[in-house]
């Protein structure tokens, strides 16, 4: 856990709660220091401008993902699939608590340079986790076998799949805990069970 003064972190809980609540783009670094009731010096004495505090409140969901070591846990695991299946849930609780980085996370990639390329890097990381683990299943038979290309392409797809899901519920509806749920029927429906033996 990264040690920052009290205040550090109270703008990113302002923060968080105003992209949450509204969207990004229409909240401002002012509507963060008003909303704290901080002065605006001392927010940018903290943050040079917006997307610094964005970045690093994704940072901070990128470190309780982290912790969770859950790819581990799966690996290591007599049953593998009932531990993803809860361990999901703990990622929707994370993804809920910070659900303006899903929501908008096609805009944030293409407006901000910094956080996407983080955002990249987390991606290919996530993808070879979760090949890993298709490979693995396959490995202790609760998969069928695949080609390599078939493996990569399904794990690029529940990527895919978790981290847009949201981005897509958007346009036509009001993203709420439920939405995320749905995520994870979609995953296990049409991504998992189709493949096992």
């Amino acid at each position: 856990m990264k040690k920052e003064s009290i205040t550090k972190r109270k703008i990113k809980r302002i923060a968080l709660e105003l992209f949450n609540e509204n969207d990004t783009f229409s909240i401002t670094t002012n509507h963060i220091a008003k909303s704290g009731k901080i002065s605006t010096g001392n927010l940018y004495y903290h943050y040079k401008n917006k997307e610094d505090i964005i970045i690093d409140i994704y940072e901070d969901m990128i470190e309780k993902f982290e912790e969770l070591n859950s790819f581990e846990i799966i690996l290591n695991s007599d049953s593998p699939l009932e531990e993803l299946s809860k361990i999901y849930d703990i990622y929707l609780d994370i993804f809920w608590e910070y659900r303006f980085i899903m929501r908008d996370s096609s805009v944030l990639i293409t407006t901000l340079p910094k956080f996407k390329e983080i955002f990249i890097q987390r991606q290919n990381l996530r993808v070879s986790q979760i090949k890993q683990l298709i490979e693995y299943l396959i490995f202790k038979e609760i998969f069928r076998k695949m080609s390599e290309d078939e493996i990569l392409l399904y794990a690029k797809l529940n990527w895919f799949i978790s981290t847009y899901w949201q981005n897509f519920i958007s346009i036509n509806e009001v993203i709420t805990k439920e939405s995320f749920k749905e995520a994870k029927d979609v995953i296990f429906k049409i991504n998992i069970n189709p493949f096992l033996k």
